[in-house]
C-alpha cells in the first residue's frame, strides 16, 4: 500500500514537470505569464477533480490533443518548421510515430494485447490455482448468481474518442452501428443467464445527454427498443444518464442495487458473492471490470466489438496489405492510445484495484461462448 502511494505520489510529481517543461519548451516566455500558466494548470487539475464536467470535458479534449500519436506528431513538425531551418530530427521522429501508428499490423498487435488482457490474467490465475488453490477459483461461472445485467453503452471516457465520426444505422434509429452490435450481444447474454436461472434487472449507461428532454427521451427509447427487438422484456430495463466515465456508473449501480435491496455483501467469500455481468467494448473491459471490483462488485466480462482478431486468410499479398498504412489502422491505435491514457487516469484517481506486477484483482470471463 504504501509503495502504491509512493508510485502515485511520484507520477503526479513527474507529470507536472513534463507539463511545466511542455509550457517552457513550446510556449514563449514573454506570453507564459503566471496568469496564464495558473489558468492552463487549474483546467488541468479540474479535469481530474470533475471530469463529467461538460466545458472542462472539451477543453481537456484540447488540451490532451499532444498525447495522442496524431497530435504529437502535428506538434514535432510544427517545430520542426521554423522560419530560420527546417530540423529534420524531429521530421524524422514524426514520420517514424505515424508510420507504427497507421500501419494495421501494429494496430492490430497492440489492440490485440489490451482485448485479451482479462482473459490472459484469468487463464493464468487458473493455472495457479490449479495446483495451489484448485477450489479457489473454479473453472464454471456461477452465472446463476449474476444480481444485475450492466451495459456500457455509452461513456465520454472511452466510448466516444474524439476522431470517431459515428454513423446511423437507418434514419429512424439514431444510433452508432458499434452501439447496437453491443446491446444486440447484451441481450444474447441475458438469454443466456435466464438459462442458467438467473433472472436480472439490465442496466443501461445512456451517458452523457444533450438536448431538450424529447431528444434525451428519444435516444433513451432508441436504446430500449434495440434491446426490446433483441429478446429482453421491457420491464427489465433500466437505462439511466451514467455521466461521463465508468467510474461514475459503477457508483450508480451501487446505488441502484442498494435501493433494491440486492446490494452485493462484500464479506462474503467470493464463491457465494453475487457478480455483475458487465458489457463493455473488449478494449476498454479491462479497466471498465477492475473499476466494478475495486467498487466491490464481483464482474463477470462480457467483452464486446473486438478490433485486434488477425484476418484468418493465407494470402500473402492480403498479409503484406496489413504493412500499408492507413487512416483506420491509425484510428484504431488511437483507440488503444486513448485507452491507455484512461488507465493511466484512473490509476492516479485511486479508481483502480492495487497493483504489483498485476493486478490484484482476477475478473472473471463468461465461458466458452463468444459473444
Amino acid at each position: 500500500m504504501v509503495l502504491e502511494l509512493l508510485t502515485r505520489i511520484l507520477l503526479w510529481a513527474a507529470m507536472g514537470l513534463f507539463i511545466w517543461y511542455v509550457l517552457l519548451k513550446f510556449i514563449p516566455r514573454s506570453f507564459l505569464t503566471w496568469f496564464g500558466g495558473a489558468i492552463i494548470l487549474t483546467l488541468f487539475v479540474l479535469a481530474f477533480i470533475d471530469p463529467n464536467d461538460e466545458t472542462i470535458g472539451a477543453i481537456w479534449k484540447i488540451i490532451s490533443l499532444p498525447l495522442t500519436p496524431l497530435g504529437f506528431s502535428i506538434g514535432l513538425l510544427v517545430v520542426a518548421l521554423t522560419p530560420k531551418k527546417i530540423k529534420g530530427r524531429y521530421v524524422g521522429v514524426a514520420l517514424a510515430i505515424l508510420l507504427v501508428a497507421s500501419t494495421p499490423l501494429f494496430a492490430r498487435f497492440f489492440v490485440n494485447q489490451a482485448e485479451q488482457a482479462v482473459q490472459e490474467a484469468y487463464r493464468v490465475q487458473q493455472g495457479i490455482c490449479d495446483d495451489v488453490c484448485p477450489a479457489g477459483i473454479p473453472t464454471d461461472i456461477p452465472l446463476s448468481q449474476v444480481a444485475i445485467e450492466v451495459v456500457i453503452a455509452e461513456n465520454m471516457d472511452f466510448v466516444s474518442p474524439v476522431e470517431a465520426f459515428p454513423s446511423q444505422v437507418d434514419s429512424e434509429v439514431e444510433l452508432d452501428p458499434m452501439l447496437v452490435t453491443r446491446l444486440q450481444s447484451a441481450a444474447r447474454l441475458y438469454a443466456r443467464l435466464r438459462a442458467q436461472g438467473s433472472d436480472p434487472p439490465v442496466y443501461v449507461t445512456a451517458g452523457p445527454l444533450y438536448g431538450n428532454a424529447e431528444e434525451e427521451a428519444a435516444k433513451e427509447e432508441a436504446l430500449r427498443q434495440v434491446l426490446i427487438g433483441s429478446g429482453i422484456p421491457r420491464e427489465v430495463i433500466t437505462i439511466e444518464d451514467a455521466g461521463m466515465d465508468i467510474h461514475r456508473a459503477m457508483r450508480d449501480v451501487r446505488e441502484f442495487l442498494a435501493d433494491r435491496g440486492t446490494l452485493p455483501d462484500e464479506n462474503l467469500p467470493q464463491r457465494s458473492s453475487q457478480r455483475v455481468a458487465l458489457v463493455a467494448p473488449a478494449l476498454s473491459m479491462r479497466r471498465a471490470a477492475l473499476t466494478f471490483e475495486k467498487g466491490g462488485l464481483q464482474a463477470i466480462a462480457w467483452p464486446t466489438n473486438l478490433y485486434g482478431g488477425s484476418k484468418a486468410t493465407g494470402d500473402t499479398l492480403a498479409r503484406l496489405s496489413d504493412l500499408v498504412p492507413s487512416a483506420e489502422a491509425l484510428s484504431l491505435t488511437t483507440r488503444y492510445w486513448n485507452e491507455l491514457l484512461s488507465s493511466f487516469y484512473y490509476f492516479l484517481r485511486n479508481w483502480l484495484p492495487g497493483v504489483d506486477v498485476s493486478w490484484n484483482e482476477v475478473v472473471e470471463l463468461v465461458p466458452d461462448e463468444t459473444p
